[in-house]
């Protein structure tokens, strides 16, 4: 299953709509995680994906209420994938712990890292041409049945960091 990540959107329709037609029409993506601010950017994206999934970011007062839950856990293929707009905010150590994917925003920094056999991906933003002196980026995970490929690409849709992971009972490996 491939799945398009994007977060920290703030309010910029422009390149998420942009980002939204290429993993819907070029990758053929039919999933999208959005991880928070701005919460209803995802609204008129229906025509592009057939489900969108998403958590608030830390200033949307349906956030600050309680009305919207900080994480949102799925599970794809077997493999437990945690969402959480600011991870040392709002994910638990007993959250990360069930889990073996963990994809979080808030730092408008993109990374792709393994820790103690769980993969951490940040797609970092879409919110300008450059904020935080960091360019737009966003994230595309596969999941395979034995392994998981996790990329973050530039706003020119073109790749900048991957990693190639083997599934095994005790978590993601770097393969081969």
């Amino acid at each position: 299953m491939k799945i398009g990540i994007v977060s920290d959107t703030h309010k910029n329709k422009e390149l998420l709509d942009k980002v939204a037609g290429w993993l819907s029409q070029r990758q053929k993506i039919s999933t999208l995680y959005h991880l928070g601010d701005d919460y209803d950017d995802v609204q008129d994206l229906g025509g592009y994906f057939s489900e969108v999934i998403q958590v608030p970011g830390i200033y949307d007062k349906r956030y600050l209420s309680g009305e919207l839950p900080a994480i949102v856990s799925e599970t794809v293929l077997g493999l437990n994938i945690l969402l959480v707009h600011c991870l040392e905010k709002d994910a638990s150590e007993e959250d990360i712990t069930k889990s073996d994917v963990i994809l979080h925003g808030h730092t408008h920094r993109q990374e792709l890292r393994i820790y103690d056999g769980k993969l951490f991906l940040n797609p970092g933003h879409l919110k300008a041409s450059k904020d935080k002196n960091m360019p737009p980026t966003f994230g595309i995970l596969n999941i395979y049945d034995t392994g998981v490929n996790a990329s973050i690409y530039g706003i020119n849709f073109k790749p900048l960091h991957s990693i190639e992971l083997t599934r095994s009972e005790s978590g993601l490996y770097r393969a081969g």
